[in-house]
């Protein structure tokens, strides 16, 4: 996936907190709407456990651990749901703010690590690029926070 191009389009705002999900050139779900649509049948009460989170994140901003911290130190990607013990799915996200959460996609964990599994591996690092370039467009306010939280700028760019 070399230089291609995203927009990260906003799926839900409450004036407290706002939720996107990139959406990559040609195609018309995001990679949350992805996501839901590939195990929504297979996996609904991991489906319902991850969906409670995100409520949960909309209620109170992600300041009370509802992520678990995934991928290097230097990014902001998590994973739902934080407790992995009864669920079988994982969603990687990048936490902007704790009131700016961009959910991305993910599968199903069947390796310790989400770097063993190929296809975890490849959602973590889209988003790790995703963040790059927002932490990179923050810096010289190309992207930037409003009071109003949402992102507010070019959200359409390469990774």
């Amino acid at each position: 996936m070399v230089n291609q191009y995203l927009k990260l389009k906003l799926l839900e705002e409450n004036g407290r907190v706002s939720i996107y999900s990139p959406v990559f050139e040609g195609e018309t779900l995001s990679e949350y709407e992805k996501f839901l649509t590939t195990h929504k049948e297979l996996y609904r009460d991991d489906i319902g456990v991850i969906m409670a989170r995100i409520d949960n994140i909309k209620e109170d901003g992600e300041s009370d651990g509802y992520l678990r911290c995934e991928g290097r130190r230097s990014d902001r990607v998590g994973a739902l749901p934080p407790s992995f013990d009864s669920c079988k799915l994982r969603l990687y996200c990048i936490c902007v703010r704790t009131n700016i959460l961009i959910l991305g996609g993910g599968g199903r964990k069947t390796t310790r690590t989400y770097n063993e599994d190929p296809q975890l591996s490849h959602h973590v690092n889209i988003l790790q690029k995703i963040d790059r370039e927002i932490m990179m467009r923050e810096a010289d306010r190309r992207i930037f926070i409003g009071d109003d939280n949402l992102m507010h700028g070019k959200l359409g760019f390469y990774i």
